[in-house]
């Protein structure tokens, strides 16, 4: 029987707050996910009284539903990054991705996070043989901004890490690894509160009003019960953020769904035989399936696009288990023990953002990437709360875009859907069209 909650939940903690709310503190932070207490956890380090307030139970969001993937990089090419912000913003996008990873990983390794780390490698695969050209020549110029550990792998070494045929080659990221998504939630949790911060699950903040006193800017936060007042405020709501609280924020941050599934208990040496080199896969075609052995290795996730708008796991538990089976045919009539869904944070520029708007902060629109980069924002945001003259990170210049036709309810999704349902025919075309090619050859 497959249950439609996160396999990560399974038999791990849940905290709860049930004290009074202070009257008042230096930094309220609105959402308790990665960004959120990542920035309670510097802040606090540097002496700030901080709350951290979330609408839901903490965890509830995507900080615990994602597939637990820890890379770096981002959306866009380089050469799109240079045309659109120039070629310095453009390095540095480069050189803060590499960033992200390092400083994310070192948050663990340092702290001894008890999260299931893996520095397994992560391998993008090729859909079609162009991705593998593209990739390659993409690499060549990220690798003459600032050398990381990367390179491309040709077909005959693709069988030594994933056992399908669906594949042209790839290119493999040798610091990338994995984690148990709750669990390094639940340790950075951890974390903050020692540092001192305060974090209440189930608080939504309905209402943040600013007010001057004594020529220094102050915010009064109301929940449901009480009012806060607070010199500074940051949003770190991502994909769940409400136009209710903030109309500017979530006009320009798209709540777009992931859907996820885990295989029950197929045992370490039928996972290994499928994903002998023990990497985690993401795919280069728009349908971007994800997946990865499970922390214990007797299990499959993956995670994949059913639907661009929001629908029920249930729903989407037949899509998902046709791309597991067009990946690796041998499970396709394996049961499904966990299959779940939650919202990612997707900008329109396609990259994450750092700001202040009305002298409220934020930081969000991770696209998909935030497992590293949620963490390292959050912590550069609560150093823009301490230094707010200093630039501190390159995503303080990939502004929040925001399009006339969407005011905070994606209505368009479901249009969005048909037409990447259309694309996926087109990419499927493409391919066989490739193969032919390649057999002709």
């Amino acid at each position: 029987m497959t249950k439609f909650t996160p396999y990560w939940w399974e038999g791990q903690p849940r905290f709860e707050n049930n004290t009074e709310l202070p009257q008042s503190v230096d930094v309220v932070i609105v959402g308790a996910g990665y960004t959120g207490l990542s920035a309670a956890l510097t802040l606090a380090n540097n002496g700030k009284k901080v709350i951290v307030l979330d609408a839901e139970d903490i965890g509830f969001g995507a900080s615990t539903r994602n597939g637990g993937m820890l890379g770096s990089g981002h959306k866009v090419s380089n050469d799109h990054a240079q045309q659109k912000y120039g070629s310095e913003v453009a390095s540095n996008l480069h050189k803060e991705a590499n960033a992200s990873l390092a400083y994310t990983t070192n948050l663990i390794k340092e702290n001894q996070i008890d999260c299931d780390l893996q520095i397994c490698g992560r391998l993008r695969t090729s859909w079609l043989p162009q991705n593998q050209t593209d990739m390659s020549n993409n690499l060549n110029k990220l690798k003459d901004i600032e050398d990381f550990n990367s390179q491309m792998i040709n077909l005959d070494l693709l069988k030594k890490s994933i056992k399908t045929d669906l594949y042209f080659g790839g290119q493999y990221y040798e610091d990338h690894g994995a984690v148990q998504p709750r669990k390094f939630h639940y340790g950075l949790l951890k974390l903050a509160i020692n540092a001192g911060a305060m974090v209440y699950g189930s608080r939504p903040v309905t209402k943040i009003i600013k007010k001057s006193k004594s020529n220094e800017l102050l915010f009064t936060v109301n929940t449901d019960d009480t009012s806060i007042e607070c010199k500074d405020v940051l949003m770190a709501t991502n994909g769940y953020t409400r136009s209710n609280l903030s109309k500017y924020l979530s006009r320009r941050v798209l709540p777009v769904p992931s859907f996820i599934i885990t295989t029950v208990d197929i045992g370490e040496d039928r996972v290994k035989s499928l994903l002998p080199g023990g990497h985690c896969m993401v795919e280069t075609r728009k349908r971007y399936c994800y997946y990865r052995a499970t922390p214990c290795g007797k299990r499959i996730m993956l995670g994949t696009r059913a639907a661009m708008h929001a629908m029920s796991a249930e729903d989407a538990l037949p899509t998902l288990k046709k791309m597991l089976s067009e990946i690796f045919p041998s499970l396709k009539d394996v049961d499904i023990s966990h299959c779940w869904t939650g919202f990612t944070g997707f900008s329109f520029s396609q990259l994450p953002n750092l700001s202040s708007k009305n002298g409220i902060y934020s930081a969000l629109g991770y696209c998909g990437n935030g497992v590293a980069m949620a963490p390292y924002l959050g912590h550069k945001a609560a150093l823009k709360i301490l230094n707010p003259d200093q630039r501190v990170s390159v995503f303080e210049q990939t502004p929040l875009e925001t399009r006339p036709y969407y005011f905070g309810k994606p209505w368009f999704l479901p249009i969005a859907s048909a037409y990447f349902r259309g694309f996926d025919l087109y990419d499927n075309f493409r391919r066989v069209k490739s193969i032919k090619k390649v057999n002709f050859d």
